[in-house]
């Protein structure tokens, strides 16, 4: 078949994306260093800002600056517990970025029927396939729940909120996340039972209507993945303080 008949969906293949979020997680603790964490932070960014996603990226530049700021006129000032906290968070946040960056990414540029085409490809096992389906589907879906019990919390007066969160934790866990995990659980079992129902687990070979296959982009992406892990590696066992 032609390629003009399928979809060719996002830049990367999601086989690279899963590539480039295992090399994240290994090269934030490769180094602690604020330049070392910029410069993997940027390599990240490049790669989400070549998919067409310049806002995301733009975000998550202001949070790393903030954070760095931040951290650097008030770490040493006398400030309470909750600030504290606050800065502790912020570097934890801009220690995982790289991987929140990819995480991202992923998430919002694989649709639902690439992401199972990709991982058929793979030869994953049935209930894998439908466990990945699952919550796939089912993020986007507590997002959409999540924003209904806040409308109608608003309606009576409470909302999520920092605030309320200090000053009325019972009521905000009760009146929010009670129903949000109740609405998890029942959207888990309509997913699985829908996938199952699509014929997910059916033994037979399934086509898609994506391109699953490594390109240019990928390849080049993946060799300088692999590239930046050998030399701060090397960079690492040679005794340099990253």
């Amino acid at each position: 078949m032609e390629n003009s008949k399928y979809v060719l969906g996002s830049k990367y293949d999601l086989r690279t994306k899963l590539i480039l979020l295992i090399g994240a997680n290994i090269l934030i603790f490769l180094g602690f260093g604020l330049i070392y964490q910029s410069l993997i932070s940027i390599f990240f960014l490049a790669i989400i800002i070549s998919d067409g996603y310049k806002k995301s990226a733009i975000k998550y530049i202001l949070f790393f600056v903030i954070s760095v700021v931040l951290e650097k006129n008030l770490a040493y000032l006398n400030i309470n517990f909750l600030m504290n906290l606050i800065l502790f968070l912020l570097a934890i946040g801009r220690k995982f970025l790289p991987c929140i960056i990819v995480g991202k990414w992923i998430l919002n540029s694989t649709s639902v029927s690439s992401a199972v085409a990709t991982l058929q490809k793979l030869k994953l096992s049935k209930d894998s396939l439908i466990m990945i389906s699952v919550i796939f589907r089912c993020l986007p879906t507590i997002k959409d729940e999540w924003s209904h019990i806040n409308m109608a919390m608003k309606t009576r007066g409470i909302s999520v909120s920092i605030y309320n969160l200090f000053h009325r934790p019972a009521a905000t866990m009760e009146y929010f996340f009670v129903p949000l995990f109740v609405s998890v659980i029942e959207i888990g079992d309509e997913l699985s039972q829908s996938a199952i129902i699509r014929g997910l687990d059916a033994p037979v070979n399934k086509t898609s209507r994506y391109l699953i296959k490594f390109r240019k982009n990928d390849i080049g992406v993946f060799i300088l993945m692999i590239l930046i892990i050998l030399i701060v590696a090397f960079m690492k066992i040679s005794g340099w303080d990253l």
